[in-house]
């Protein structure tokens, strides 16, 4: 579990006292979308490192070698439901298995649009709770964290928090980053069964290369 006692939370993500909880807004149905940046199959398997950009330019990411074949999931709005821009939480969720094989693979889900039953956009406080669900999908407990922080070129501020963890039994290691950007949640993850993601610079390059707004 993500430590939470007051003297980490301040100095992690500068939580306020009170933390308001999400709304829950009308949500569109979810799209799947396999992309291909590779030409073939063979490429699709090869060593080099793949560029991401989501469609709205909101982030840029270098997925390592093996992932040519990129799954995407995002929720569509219904705006003929009633729906209005400004209440539908949007996803983008982006992933891959390395090599087209179970076990091991890195992964990216964005949040935007989230906010406050006041209206205030999301904050720190609304990354925790996405970090540890994500932990929970692996069964798996915290060894080490660290705070995030950190200024682009482009003058965007990201805080968050990296986690790092393992699952109750064998040797396998699972890599978290949870950040917030102007109320943008990005959660990253890389995970592999056989362990050596702490380590493998194909996936420090995955989690540093990250890059908000791009357009």
């Amino acid at each position: 579990m993500i430590t939470t006692n007051k003297l980490l939370v301040a100095a992690l993500f500068l939580v306020i006292a009170m933390t308001a909880t999400a709304s829950e807004p009308a949500r569109g149905p979810v799209a799947e979308q396999a992309q291909d940046p590779a030409s073939d199959e063979s490429d699709n398997l090869s060593v080099n490192p793949v560029t991401y950009t989501n469609e709205g330019g909101d982030f840029q990411i270098i997925f390592p070698g093996g992932c040519g074949k990129l799954v995407t999931r995002y929720n569509e709005p219904d705006l003929f439901g009633g729906e209005q821009w400004d209440e539908i939480i949007q996803v983008n969720h982006v992933y891959c298995d390395r090599y087209q094989e179970k076990g091991e693979g890195c992964s990216v889900t964005a949040t935007f649009n989230l906010h406050g039953e006041d209206g205030s956009m999301a904050g720190p406080e609304n990354v925790v709770p996405r970090v540890e669900d994500a932990l929970a999908e692996y069964g798996a407990k915290v060894v080490s964290q660290q705070v995030i922080k950190n200024e682009f070129d482009n003058g965007i501020f990201v805080e968050g928090v990296d986690v790092r963890a393992k699952p109750d039994m064998g040797a396998g290691e699972i890599w978290v980053r949870g950040l917030i950007v102007q109320g943008d949640i990005y959660i990253l993850t890389a995970w592999n069964i056989n362990g050596g993601v702490w380590e493998n610079p194909d996936y420090i390059t995955f989690f540093n290369s990250f890059q908000p707004w791009t357009d």
